[in-house]
């Protein structure tokens, strides 16, 4: 993937359009349903390292269970790939009435037409590099794209939706944003050799992660 991205917003912006295009074909052939599996982008600096995807068989996993695995990916890319940011894109609701759903689980409140919760695709970026200056505080940036489906297999998308502070009382399951703070923390390792890297992949795979490196 060329470019540099040399700064959040931009790496948030490829992302979500990343995102849209897989669930707008997703959508085309598999219908309404098929949520879009977690999704990591690596990044050191401005440049695009690698991209670690979920597998659908794990996806269906508890969200105990996903967090676990999805921690322990993030530990690796910080630790070995060395990355100095992460994005991690999924889906799931937000609500567009903080006060209003207060406690209640999203998913439950979506369908209710009147509790203002709207199907989304969310994106959390934290960057380890922006803690200089901010008494070693790692910022999180939290987006939301709100979806709705239309007649013919099309999604009417609404508007982008940013939360710099992290948006906590907009989302659920916010500990998985504040896991991509934390394993940021992670003293990186230098010097490995190649054919370790060929090893961490094998056990990607077995901890449920297709990755791909970019460069």
């Amino acid at each position: 993937m060329d470019g540099s991205y040399d700064d959040d917003f931009s790496k948030i912006a490829l992302a979500v359009t990343a995102a849209q295009l897989a669930k707008v074909n997703s959508v085309k052939e598999f219908g309404i349903g098929e949520d879009l599996t977690f999704n990591f982008f690596g990044w050191r600096n401005d440049n695009l390292t690698i991209i670690c995807q979920m597998s659908r068989k794990d996806m269906s996993l508890s969200i105990k269970k996903r967090l676990m695995k999805s921690t322990e990916l993030c530990s690796v890319l910080r630790r070995y790939w060395q990355v100095t940011s992460i994005t991690m894109v999924a889906e799931g609701y937000c609500s567009m009435d903080a006060d209003k759903t207060g406690n209640i689980e999203l998913s439950k409140a979506f369908l209710d037409p009147s509790a203002s919760v709207r199907e989304c695709i969310t994106v959390a970026h934290a960057n380890a590099a922006e803690a200089v200056g901010r008494g070693g505080s790692i910022p999180l940036t939290t987006v939301a794209v709100p979806y709705s489906y239309e007649i013919g297999r099309n999604i009417a998308w609404g508007d982008m939706l940013i939360y710099p502070g992290g948006g906590q009382e907009k989302f659920r399951n916010a500990q998985f944003p504040e896991m991509l703070r934390k394993q940021l923390t992670r003293k990186i390792v230098d010097d490995l050799p190649p054919e370790a890297f060929d090893e961490l992949r094998r056990l990607m795979r077995i901890n449920g992660f297709y990755a791909e490196d970019v460069a």
